[in-house]
């Protein structure tokens, strides 16, 4: 048969048939099954290397996949089967020896005529199609694996075509519209014939309009609802739309939740608000509360100094214009019409009056501490103006709080120089990306251009229109400083109050107390100063401290017997303070006096040892706290 094969030129026209084909070729007898001949490409990857023994086709079946050998068997390996045909093809998968993985060869069985010769023969091409078959099935996975996200998805999934019309949905877009796939088809068909359908209806064929936005549908049932709705568009060659995918989520129950959560909000914000105002109207009505009932008590009597009598109502005068003045400042706070009314203020009067809506505008987890220069600082600006911005620079709108950490701001006034007056702002727990753009700043003064950060620009604008400068500081890789320098005006300086001489008219028991160590720790000077006068009608005389750590660091002196606190103070709040200095003193008689009684409970506080009362104290209900707190009644 090689003979033959050589005399006809086969041998000749195979040697040549690599270069014409890449894949691998050989030459078979159908009659036999034997391999006549075969090039490189399939002796090296199918082929065989029998050196005296006769190959045949069936020795292919050894490789061939066990899902694949009926199929290989039928079509390739018996040509009595398909020797009438003029082609047999197939793809088949191969496992081969050393071989992980599959491979994929298809097969293309030809008859061929060879001159001179009575017998017809068969020659295959054989080709790897393996990374054909691999992208293939792939496709196919992920068409199903498409199909099965898409009919399972957790959100509502149609697809539209180019005139409205629903091709596909699935049972989640049912489920949040109410429609079915065939209501759709209905409506669609109604909407083309130009039969009336409802505007709510024609809402399901208007998704045209690529992107992501959330709407409101009405279901069938008759039922509104918000959805987050995107739509895109998969186009042809021409870059027309051929159809559209919708992606379609119910977000009622969650918008529903949003505003629960907003208005939950707004009222705790309202609440904290409320309470911070509270606490300094109580401030501003303890000496109108006092000075009222000592001046009543007096004109009863009969005996009363007129200038005494003045006094006291200039005391009451200055709370109540304290009082008038925090009210009309959040008035007009509130009042949406943006106004510039500049006018000659104390500056740390106009910080003190922002105090509430600083603590309300802070996160749970950021604390806010105030120092005021002992002296009025007078300038000239817009109060309400400046009020906004301490509450924009301290909210996290510009400058956002890490809410992982605990967060501090001190903001404090003093005098530059004999021009300028400074408010200070020194933050801590600012979050990374606040504190990212100011890496490579030392001591920056920020112009209109040079801002990075919105809303900067804006407070600069206003401090530069009121004669001052805008600076931000980073003195410590964590810390930030701002500082609002503004021009100084002359103000007047604020005289205090005389100490008054009253008649020594003690009771034992108030001769007993007046020789005890009595402390009053009140950061409101007003207030404190009231509670003095009504003690010194009893020739008591007590020492006065303006913050829990002033009489902390006393305490290293002198240990009280008798302490009055008030509760909401900006460095440490009274209850620590009366439970700090307890320890010193086990036998410390105390009051706590709080505008604000939420969370502190009378009974527990009691068992301690520690009285409450309620701000505004009276004289009489002073008097006798005194006397209950050291066991006189």
């Amino acid at each position: 048969m090689q003979t033959n094969l050589e005399a006809s030129g086969m041998i000749e026209f195979f040697k040549v048939l690599p270069n014409l084909f890449s894949g691998g070729v050989y030459l078979t007898d159908p009659k036999t099954g034997q391999i006549l001949f075969s090039n490189d490409f399939f002796k090296n990857n199918l082929g065989c290397h029998k050196t005296n023994e006769e190959c045949f086709e069936s020795d292919l079946l050894l490789w061939v996949a066990e899902e694949d050998k009926s199929n290989f068997r039928d079509q390739i390996l018996f040509p009595s089967k398909h020797f009438e045909r003029d082609t047999a093809q197939g793809d088949y998968r191969f496992r081969m020896p050393n071989e992980i993985l599959v491979r994929w060869f298809q097969f293309e069985k030809r008859k061929v005529n060879i001159p001179n010769m009575d017998s017809q023969f068969q020659i295959v091409f054989v080709r790897d199609v393996t990374n054909e078959k691999t992208n293939e099935i792939n496709i196919v996975e992920q068409i199903q694996f498409f199909l099965g996200l898409f009919e399972n998805a957790s959100v509502g999934m149609a697809l539209q075509d180019w005139e409205g019309g629903y091709f596909r949905t699935n049972p989640r877009f049912t489920e949040i519209t109410g429609y079915s796939f065939q209501n759709l088809t209905d409506l669609n068909i109604k909407r083309i014939k130009g039969e009336p359908i409802s505007e709510e209806e024609m809402e399901y064929f208007g998704f045209f309009k690529e992107g992501a936005e959330e709407s409101r549908l009405t279901r069938k049932d008759g039922r509104r609802i918000n959805v987050y709705r995107r739509i895109s568009a998969f186009r042809n060659s021409q870059g027309k739309p051929d159809f559209y995918y919708v992606f379609l989520d119910d977000v009622t129950e969650k918008k529903q939740i949003e505003s629960y959560q907003l208005h939950s909000q707004k009222m705790e914000t309202i609440g904290s608000l409320a309470t911070n105002i509270a606490h300094d109207l109580n401030n501003y009505l303890q000496p109108i509360h006092v000075f009222s009932q000592l001046g009543e008590e007096q004109i009863k009597a009969g005996k009363y100094d007129q200038n005494k009598i003045l006094e006291y109502l200039e005391k009451i005068r200055m709370g109540a214009d304290n009082a008038r003045s925090m009210i009309h400042r959040i008035i007009k706070y509130s009042k949406v019409k943006d106004e510039d009314s500049a006018a000659k203020i104390e500056i740390s009067s106009v910080v003190e009056s922002t105090i509430p809506l600083v603590n309300a505008g802070l996160p749970k987890n950021v604390e806010a501490q105030f120092d005021f220069h002992k002296s009025p600082l007078y300038t000239k600006l817009d109060a309400v103006r400046f009020s906004k911005i301490l509450c924009e620079l301290t909210s996290g709108g510009l400058l956002v709080w890490d809410d992982r950490k605990r967060g501090l701001v001190r903001v404090k006034t003093s005098p530059a120089d004999e021009f300028k007056l400074l408010v200070s702002m020194e933050f801590t727990g600012l979050s990374l990306p606040s504190l990212s753009g100011l890496n490579t700043l030392d001591f920056v003064n920020f112009g209109d251009e040079e801002f990075q950060w919105t809303g900067m620009h804006l407070i600069n604008r206003y401090v530069k229109n009121w004669g001052g400068e805008f600076y931000i500081e980073k003195p410590e890789p964590m810390t930030v400083l701002i500082h609002i320098f503004l021009p100084l005006e002359e103000g007047q300086v604020l005289l205090g109050a005389t100490k008054s001489n009253q008649e020594n008219k003690p009771k034992d028991v108030w001769s007993v107390i007046s020789d005890k160590e009595i402390w009053i720790v009140e950061d409101d000077e007003a207030a404190s100063e009231a509670i003095s006068f009504v003690l010194s009608q009893k020739q008591i005389t007590p020492k006065v401290f303006r913050s829990a750590s002033s009489a902390l660091e006393n305490l290293r002196i002198r240990i009280p017997d008798f302490i009055l606190s008030d509760y909401r103070m900006r460095e440490m709040n009274g209850l620590n303070l009366i439970r700090k200095i307890k320890k010193a003193n086990p036998n410390l008689s105390a009051v706590l006096y709080t505008g604000n009684m939420d969370g502190l409970d009378s009974e527990e506080l009691d068992a301690e040892g520690i009285l409450v009362r309620s701000k505004p104290i009276s004289v009489d209900e002073l008097y006798e706290t005194i006397l209950l707190s050291f066991g006189f009644l």
